[in-house]
């Protein structure tokens, strides 16, 4: 394998910054073509202010400058409530499965981090959640996205996110909201990494677990940031277009203090 030579890395870091450049210009090029738009929105990642993408047959729910969706902006939403500069600063973070715009924000303003993985590996370690292997009481927060439904024993995964929390620690677990109630299959189905079809009836497995469950949704922050999950569905028969809305809860675990 030859050398990579001094002009190739020299083109690609010029490469890089007209990439850089070119997508710098899409938000304020889509704004300007949507300025009569009477759906202007916040994204609190990005401070970007105006019409949203959409994203497939999700409405308006794409930013155009970070390109992040309604779970994502919930998720900053419920972090900057839960947490100011003075108390971000003196708590530790397990991140699992780690989004990248929420690793920036953990490492930039928390005291301190580390991001986690099955497989990955742009993570700082490596692990299984069923087998987590650090001391009890290691940190303060643990974030774990959309996780559990991959995970084969969930409740002793559970246990392994209490026992490396400290006291009082937060446990942000959201996942899938699929049913009404959870389906656990017995065996993991074909063509499928899920282990389980997670329902609303998933958060009574966290109230048995922790101290207590907040479950942050839509409803707890301004309309102005639209977290709201609008799908929109077209008859194959009809050619009827239907609104309806998925659900977009973030719970927020405690442990005992």
């Amino acid at each position: 394998m030859g050398k990579i030579r001094k002009d190739d890395r020299y083109n690609d870091g010029k490469f890089k910054k007209v990439e850089y450049f070119l997508k710098g210009l899409r938000a304020p090029i889509f704004k300007l073509i949507n300025f009569n738009s009477k759906h202007k929105y916040q994204c609190p990642i990005c401070n970007y202010h105006g019409p949203f993408l959409d994203k497939n047959n999700r409405l308006r729910a794409k930013c155009p400058k970070c390109g992040e969706l309604e779970r994502a902006r919930l998720a900053k939403l419920v972090i900057n409530h839960l947490y100011d500069n003075h108390k971000a600063a003196e708590t530790s973070v397990l991140h699992i499965s780690p989004e990248n715009f929420l690793r920036k924000i953990f490492k930039r303003d928390f005291g301190g981090y580390i991001s986690a993985d099955l497989y990955r590996k742009d993570v700082d370690k490596q692990l299984d959640i069923q087998k987590i292997p650090y001391l009890d009481q290691s940190f303060d927060l643990v974030f774990a996205s959309h996780v559990l439904e991959y995970v084969e024993d969930d409740r002793q995964a559970i246990a392994e996110i209490i026992r490396v929390l400290r006291p009082g620690g937060l446990a942000i677990l959201p996942v899938p909201m699929l049913h009404e109630k959870t389906i656990d299959f017995s065996k993991r189905p074909e063509n499928k990494r899920i282990i389980r079809e997670t329902g609303i009836d998933y958060f009574d497995r966290y109230r048995e677990a922790f101290k207590e469950v907040q479950i942050y949704d839509p409803t707890y922050f301004k309309a102005e940031f639209n977290l709201t999950i609008d799908m929109k569905e077209i008859s194959e028969t009809t050619t009827e277009t239907k609104i309806y809305q998925l659900p977009n809860f973030l719970p927020v675990c405690k442990t005992y203090e």
